[in-house]
């Protein structure tokens, strides 16, 4: 298993201008399909407006690498871009585990 790579620039960023968007109630996900590429890549954002403490901004990020860091072997190998939501906050670990796997099964990104 191998380490979560995750997109630091803005230039790894712009590459979502064009990409295809799939969404449920509590999290939205950019997927950007690119050649060549053999490990997927993941990037969050997690603005102000949808949680104002640092604090759970940073929880929410740190939920959400778990997961996929656990299940890293199980992705295809794209770009996804994590927009999640202030109710994902909320929700349990499992019922957060249960909401991303609907929407890469969604997306066709699960292997």
């Amino acid at each position: 298993m191998g380490k979560l790579v995750l997109f630091k620039t803005e230039k790894d960023f712009e590459s979502f201008r064009a990409s295809k968007s799939f969404q449920t109630n509590l999290l939205k996900i950019r997927v950007h399909w690119s050649q060549n590429q053999n490990i997927p890549r993941f990037g969050f954002i997690v603005p102000k407006k949808v949680l104002s403490k640092v604090v759970d901004r940073n929880k929410l990020k740190r939920r959400i690498k778990s997961f996929l860091s656990k299940n890293l072997n199980k992705f295809k190998p794209v770009d996804v871009l994590i927009f999640p939501r202030a109710s994902l906050l909320k929700i349990t670990y499992w019922d957060l585990e249960k909401e991303f796997k609907e929407l890469f099964l969604k997306a066709h990104l699960w292997k």
